[in-house]
């Protein structure tokens, strides 16, 4: 199971499954033919844009794969990482914008997944590893920055 994070335009922002089993051009997401944000104010909206960039509202309808989940307002998502504390199929999405980890759940016969729960951190997330011998989590914060270990409390 291969998860990827994609910083949409003005919202959109992605998670995508990547399927071993299906060759390569089975894996195009879309960018920047589709996408579920649209183009921040700045970008000129003209006749170059709309043919390179026209950020469809669909993905399989232009004949690419849509996304297993979609924050329709942006998120400024970072890195994604299964999450260690859970036996279910649970991911950690870090964030820059929100300052947040979002905890979703990932149905991958369904292709789809749901927010189950998110905790505040206060500023942007730019990086988060696990730590398999200490069994934590280390955070990597851009504004400060620095370094946070998270672990669980039982």
């Amino acid at each position: 199971l291969i998860l990827s994070t994609e910083h949409g335009p003005k919202g959109g922002d992605e998670i995508n499954l990547i399927n071993l089993d299906n060759n390569l051009e089975k894996n195009n997401f879309g960018w920047p033919l589709s996408s579920y944000g649209n183009h921040y104010d700045v970008v000129p909206l003209n006749g170059y844009t709309k043919k390179f960039a026209p950020l469809h509202k669909s993905h399989s309808e232009y004949g690419f794969e849509e996304p297993i989940f979609i924050f329709q307002n942006s998120i400024g998502i970072s890195e994604i990482i299964k999450n260690h504390y859970s036996e279910s199929n649970q991911y950690l999405i870090t964030s820059l914008k929100e300052k947040s980890i979002f905890i979703i759940e990932v149905n991958t016969e369904m292709g789809d997944s749901k927010i189950i729960n998110e905790i505040k951190i206060g500023e942007r997330i730019r990086d988060i590893i696990y730590d398999k011998i200490n069994n934590c989590f280390y955070l990597y914060l851009e504004g400060t920055p620095k370094i946070v270990k998270l672990t669980k409390i039982i």
